[in-house]
């Protein structure tokens, strides 16, 4: 199951894509889809799909995407962000706007891409406001929230499982 704010297949087009403050509300998502290796480190990929990667890509690599979905290389120390091992197109860390939380040389290390609230943040929020809601953490550092994680996020999907990691991390140095 998906979050419905962060919209429902292909084909969508930005103004489809529902703009609600409850995108990230905890609930587990599909990510079933099969996978390809990453075709420079052999790391299995995660799934994503078009619409994402040309919205996160800078303008001049736009229309190289193409129609076709693609990998989010997972491996932290490569330097690949996307791929597509039918087409054979390589998207580099280089070539999208956002850094990938997870990559080693991620700065800033986002937990929700549409708040642009950083994982240090979110930590900070655990231990000094002693707030652990995600929904209540998003409206801290931004009331007027408005999720779209399809376009934001670059696996396309809700923040929530990373920014509830990061909630549950900052819990248990606090020793809650």
């Amino acid at each position: 199951m998906t979050n419905s704010c962060c919209g429902t297949g292909k084909g969508i087009t930005l103004k489809q894509i529902p703009l609600t403050p409850n995108c990230c509300s905890g609930e587990i998502q599909d990510t079933s889809n099969a996978s390809a290796p990453c075709p420079l480190c052999k790391t299995k990929g995660r799934y994503v799909e078009n619409i994402t990667v040309r919205h996160l890509l800078k303008k001049e690599m736009e229309e190289k995407a193409g129609q076709e979905d693609y990998y989010l290389c997972m491996n932290e120390k490569c330097d690949i962000a996307y791929y597509n091992v039918k087409t054979g197109i390589i998207f580099w860390k280089t070539d999208i706007t956002v850094p990938l939380w997870f990559k080693d040389d991620a700065n800033p290390r986002y937990a929700c891409y549409c708040s642009k609230i950083t994982q240090e943040e979110v930590m900070r929020a655990v231990r000094e406001q002693k707030i652990t809601d995600l929904n209540a953490i998003r409206k801290y550092y931004d009331p007027g929230v408005k999720s779209q994680c399809k376009i934001k996020n670059p696996t396309g999907k809700c923040c929530s499982p990373v920014f509830n990691e990061i909630i549950k991390k900052a819990k248990d140095l606090e020793g809650h």
